[in-house]
């Protein structure tokens, strides 16, 4: 049962802090290692991304260490918070790591899940336990300040702040803290918390390494914690300093953040993402390949296309002109335009941006984006089509949260499969069959040698 007195954390932590493995539902064991893998093929076909690169040049110049936590994909070692650093900065390098819980939830939680469950010899059913907390936990913080669209509509980015609670309930279940000390490793993470979306003014490689700066925190927090160090019980509800405070106006909602714990993991909340791009251009993504599948609509059959969203929308989704990848990813636009003309919204449509070639040049000319001030970010997008025959359409997007891959319609496992078989694709199929395998039986894993074998292997013609 869970605890019904105290602040939001110290019940969040009560819970987690005992509960068991066995306590868990099976189905939710199943549904996060998808998750995991998924996390796992994204990091891994992230590690050789420039922003990677830079991050670890950054931390192996000063540091490496003979018994610390893997930096995936590669031989070197370092501190495990570090090791979240780098391996979040890996798993976010691209964008195509799943969302929910504290935005993005499997790049914030499982490198400080695995770094910390690495250093103390864990078995794979900590490894599920740790990674499921932090999900959980995430989630719930978030709903706390209002919800992912209130947080985002303030300029938060919810990886970078509550992504930071999320890593430390990570850390903290890792290693086996008992309900004090996971509530003080949840206030240190709190006390250090921070993310916004400047970056979207410029394209700053902020953006990649949130998710790996939320690991770091985290892990730190869960460690001081153990070492003794207290952590504020009211980082939200105090009244001069709290989040709600300051994140949110003095508004909180604990209850929201409080509903359902212990009966509801909220590892359903965390979407898989099919299209290598922002989880806000999905739902329309989604509406354009049915229109495909339904008329066989072709580039030169469509005269305009007039994208009406709300100001946060068009704020996230409309950088021009595309010269990076990060400007691909967040131009809906492009996105709209690459599925149009190749059906296909992977990896290979963004990185490296094709908008340089003729075609994809003369379909982005014709859409247009507008702002809609009455349309909320779960609302998504109106999209009014006119074709050269001088029919038109609109359609409503709908909700992207709710897009394919979500909970509403999510991925099977033989499809989380297929995606990681295709990024994996540099490295061999022995490393994809490794990984899998020991993804698919992680609860029966007496350790994580076999996961970090299949993490350590290079890419071929490395």
């Amino acid at each position: 049962m869970a605890n019904t007195e105290g602040s939001l954390t110290e019940r969040l932590a009560s819970h987690w802090a005992n509960l068991s493995f066995d306590e868990i539902p099976a189905e939710v064991v199943d549904r996060v290692k998808d998750n995991i893998l998924d996390t796992l093929a994204v990091a891994l076909a992230g590690v050789n991304t420039e922003e990677a690169q830079q991050v670890r040049a950054a931390l192996t110049s000063v540091q490496q260490t003979e018994s610390g936590s893997l930096v995936w994909g590669t031989p070197f070692l370092l501190p495990p918070s570090h090791a979240a650093l780098a391996n979040g900065t890996s798993a976010h390098a691209r964008d195509f790591d799943d969302g929910g819980g504290p935005g993005h939830a499997g790049s914030t939680v499982l490198p400080a899940a695995l770094a910390v469950a690495e250093a103390t010899g864990a078995d794979g059913r900590a490894l599920i336990a740790a990674t499921i907390a932090g999900y959980d936990i995430g989630y719930r913080t978030l709903q706390a300040l209002g919800g992912f669209a209130a947080h985002t509509d303030r300029g938060w980015h919810s990886s970078g702040t509550m992504g930071s609670f999320a890593a430390a309930a990570a850390g903290a279940k890792a290693l086996g803290l008992d309900a004090e000390q996971f509530a003080d490793a949840l206030g240190i993470a709190g006390s250090f918390t921070g993310g916004v979306w400047a970056f979207i003014d410029d394209g700053a490689w902020t953006k990649r390494i949130h998710p790996g700066k939320a690991g770091e925190t985290g892990v730190d927090a869960a460690l001081l914690a153990r070492a003794g160090i207290t952590g504020p019980r009211r980082i939200f509800e105090a009244e001069w300093g709290g989040l709600f405070a300051l994140y949110n106006g003095g508004k909180g909602f604990t209850e929201s953040a409080l509903h359902e714990l212990g009966g509801d993991f909220n590892v359903a909340t965390a979407y898989i993402k099919p299209y290598a791009c922002c989880r806000g251009s999905h739902s329309t993504i989604d509406t354009v390949l049915s229109l495909i599948q339904e008329r066989n609509v072709k580039p030169e059959n469509v005269r305009h296309i007039s994208i009406t969203a709300g100001e946060t929308a068009v704020n996230m989704l409309s950088v021009d002109p595309i010269e990076t990848v990060f400007d691909a990813q967040f131009s809906l636009p492009y996105a709209v335009t690459v599925a149009l003309n190749n059906r296909s919204v992977g990896l290979d449509q963004f990185d490296p941006p094709r908008i340089a070639e003729p075609g994809i040049q003369e379909t982005f000319r014709k859409i247009s984006m507008h702002v809609d001030s009455g349309i909320q970010l779960e609302d998504g997008p109106r999209m009014d089509v006119e074709f050269m025959d001088g029919e038109t359409l609109t359609l409503l997007a709908g909700n992207p949260t709710t897009a394919k891959g979500s909970a509403q319609n999510p991925l099977s496992h033989a499809e989380v499969v297929a995606k990681a078989e295709a990024l994996l694709a540099p490295y061999g199929p022995k490393v994809t069959r490794d990984l899998v395998q020991a993804v698919e039986n992680l609860e029966d894993a007496p350790g994580l040698s076999e996961l970090l074998r299949a993490l350590r292997a290079g890419r071929q013609g490395d």
